[in-house]
């Protein structure tokens, strides 16, 4: 409340029906101040009126101060950012009708009300927005970067909505349309570039010629044209290019506790982790080079001077080929299939805590980890068959408090890596450009 104090309105005319000390007076009062009251997240009852689509308490809002249309929440989202996030098409008309300045409010990442239109995939409200900004002559707004760099444009290319892209494509000038629609963010990346990187089964035809129609071209191709550069020279720079754009894709898709979802976050983790389970398992079941399909104990002759044995090695039905030949390469492959199979059943455990039904999906995990430790125990041949009952037996159960343990140990080691792999590549780029010069 006290960071909008400014925002209050110094005198609240009240209606002429309670010009005098009558108390409904103050109740006139009370109510008209109370538009101004913020919950924990920094919302405003016009905010909660904006999300539910009610035009007319909107309107009556921002009958009583025009300026709570700008308030923001803690993350930065004004009324009109909801609004557009719902696709409440008639309360985005009347915010902006209120209040044109509101339509080029940023959020926190620097999302405009058209970023957060285009990500939640709400086309009405794509296409309100875009026909606000042409009626307001705000044509820059469509062209804003949020923080990454990323116009709306791109945005919509990595969604794969044709129809917006079409919307975004037709709303800019003709006369900037080539070069506003090849903007590149952060990483270097333009909107072609990202049709390229995630390609999808159907429709990156239809897009591909759209963005091509409207002079769309590859980051690398831009600005590459008549340029005049020595084998030596283009190598070295492309080199310190590809570095650039490898450490700015990994900051990209680091995830961001303010930017990304945790609910999302965790169902990545769980697909992951059922992956992990699921392979991990079945390789329990059929190991590489598979299993014996019957037994054989070569034969001993009686002649005390010379054992005849055959080629084939002794083996028992369902025992493992590669084991029986080769202990150790099996003895390793055991090693690492339990260490990720345990892993993947311990994350399991982490990310469905206050899950309904849980007890019962720990004992379908208990069950699924005995059922995996006998089966790579019972295809382990005689001969390594004592070190696989130790790693699935005491690996297995020690693996996810080895993990704990060794997680900051490793940490460090990869940071020092990092830091190593960093100078050596700064080294690289100063004698590149050294060698330019």
């Amino acid at each position: 409340m006290d960071a909008f104090e400014t925002h209050l309105p110094k005198e609240i005319v009240s209606d002429p029906l309670y010009n005098s000390f009558n108390p409904r007076s103050e109740e006139y009062v009370r109510r008209q101040r109370a538009v101004f009251d913020l919950d924990k997240n920094g919302f405003s009852p016009l905010h909660a009126a904006a999300a539910a689509g009610q035009v007319e308490t909107v309107k009556a809002t921002l009958g009583v101060e025009k300026k709570l249309c700008r308030l923001k929440d803690r993350d930065g989202k004004t009324p009109l950012h909801v609004a557009t996030m719902t696709g409440k098409i008639d309360v985005i008309r009347e915010i902006v009708a209120s209040c044109g300045d509101c339509i080029e409010d940023e959020t926190v990442q620097g999302q405009t009300a058209l970023h957060l239109a285009v990500l939640h995939q709400e086309i009405e409200a794509v296409i309100a927005i875009v026909e606000l900004i042409t009626e307001t002559n705000r044509i820059d707004v469509l062209n804003k970067k949020d923080e990454q760099g990323n116009t709306a444009l791109h945005l919509a290319t990595w969604r794969k909505n044709r129809q917006v892209i079409e919307v975004l494509v037709q709303a800019i000038p003709e006369e900037s349309r080539s070069f506003e629609v090849n903007a590149m963010n952060k990483m270097g990346l333009s909107a072609m570039d990202l049709l390229v990187m995630f390609p999808s089964e159907a429709g990156d035809r239809e897009i591909y010629e759209k963005l091509i129609e409207a002079g769309a071209q590859r980051g690398r191709d831009i600005g590459t044209t008549n340029v005049e550069r020595t084998t030596s020279t283009s190598t070295c720079q492309e080199r310190a290019m590809e570095s650039q754009s490898h450490k700015e894709l990994v900051k990209y898709f680091t995830f961001k506790k303010h930017r990304d979802s945790p609910s999302e976050a965790r169902s990545a983790l769980l697909v992951v982790a059922s992956l992990v389970a699921t392979a991990t398992f079945q390789a329990s079941l059929t190991p590489p080079g598979g299993t014996w399909q019957d037994s054989s104990i070569p034969a001993v002759s009686q002649n005390t001077t010379s054992v005849n044995t055959t080629n084939q090695q002794a083996h028992i039905a369902g025992q493992s080929i590669m084991g029986t030949f080769n202990g150790v390469a099996f003895t390793l492959f055991v090693f690492f299939n339990t260490i990720g199979f345990s892993v993947s059943l311990s994350m399991l455990n982490i990310l469905t805590l206050g899950f309904p039904l849980r007890f019962q999906l720990q004992i379908c995990m208990t069950a699924m980890y005995f059922s995996h430790n006998t089966a790579m125990t019972s295809i382990a041949p005689d001969h390594v068959k004592l070190y696989c009952i130790l790693i699935t037996s005491i690996l297995a159960a020690t693996t996810p408090s080895l993990m704990r343990l060794l997680e900051q140990p490793i940490g460090m080691l990869t940071q020092f890596l990092d830091s190593r792999s960093q100078k050596f590549c700064s080294m690289i780029s100063l004698s590149c450009k050294r060698f330019v010069t």
